[in-house]
Parts: C-alpha cells; sequence; structure tokens
C-alpha cells in the first residue's frame, strides 16, 4: 500500500490499513475482531463517526479512537508493503466483513484494548461496560445499555405487555 492523504483513501482501504496497523501479529479472529468493532461503531450514530451513521472512515480517523492514526504514535507514519503476510490477511478480513459474508465474533463491541494495558481509564468506568470476547492478546467490550425509566418501556409484569 502507497503512502497517501487518508482523504484520498477509500473506507475499505483505510479499515485495511487500520487493521494493519492495530492488529499486524494477532491472530486471524483478533483482526476480525478489530475489524467488526470499526464496523459496529459505523452502523450507530454516535460522536465517533460525527453521528452519520454508515462511514468506516469517520470511525477510523475520529480523533484518539485507534491510538495507530494518533499524532506521535509509532505506528502513525507505518505503511504496508502489499506482499506482507500480515497485510494480505487484513485485506481479507476488511473485505469480508465489510461485505457482510463474516459473521461478528464479537457480540457487538465497540471497543477492544490489547491485554498488556489495564482498563483505559478514558472510557469510564468499567462496570458500565461488558466484556463480549477476549480474542488473542485483545479484549472486546461494549457498553451496558442504560435501564429505562419510561413507563411506557417497561413490560407489564402479570400481562407481558408494555
Amino acid at each position: 500500500m502507497q503512502s497517501m492523504s487518508y482523504s484520498e483513501m477509500s473506507d475499505l482501504a483505510l479499515l485495511q490499513l487500520c487493521l494493519w496497523r492495530e492488529a499486524r501479529g494477532e491472530i486471524h479472529d483478533a483482526k476480525r475482531g478489530v475489524a467488526h468493532v470499526i464496523v459496529n461503531r459505523s452502523m450507530k450514530a454516535s460522536w465517533w463517526n460525527h453521528h452519520h451513521s454508515g462511514n468506516l472512515g469517520s470511525v477510523i480517523l475520529y480523533p484518539y479512537q485507534f491510538s495507530s492514526f494518533n499524532p506521535g504514535d509509532p505506528n502513525e507514519k507505518k505503511w504496508p508493503q502489499d506482499d506482507d503476510p500480515d497485510f494480505r490477511d487484513c485485506c481479507a478480513v476488511a473485505s469480508a466483513v465489510t461485505s457482510g459474508s463474516d459473521q461478528d465474533n464479537t457480540a457487538g463491541a465497540t471497543y477492544y484494548y490489547d491485554t498488556s494495558i489495564s482498563w483505559p481509564e478514558a472510557w469510564g468506568k468499567q462496570e458500565a461496560y461488558v466484556n463480549t470476547a477476549n480474542i488473542g492478546r485483545l479484549k472486546f467490550w461494549k457498553p451496558i445499555p442504560p435501564r429505562s425509566n419510561n413507563a411506557e418501556d417497561v413490560e407489564d409484569a402479570t400481562t407481558g405487555e408494555k
């Protein structure tokens, strides 16, 4: 892959690069997990994609979300060689996940971190998340949805109706 401006890259190319920077050296299923985290984030309109769902590039490039794109990160300026076996695996994973032919192996995770670090304090309290998968050296997480206090959303215990 040739070094270029991120703005010139397709969503697929950004995903391939992100996977390679974030998960090269990981097992295949961990790469799949990272790809699914990115896709899961892109499907939900939130702060990490400027509240526009479906855009992988905005999720990947949102500041300080994927460390390999952070200014000063050792991976920030690295670009894979086309014949790198890890990059070929990342490309295959990216294609399978974006085409929908690869089932989410993270159970809907929108976060992950490497086991070499402890809980990322910037995420908030660990009790607000559920660990959905541990694959390779990566732990995958998603927030626990807030409980609704809206009477319309509460199921009647006697009738089973809302």
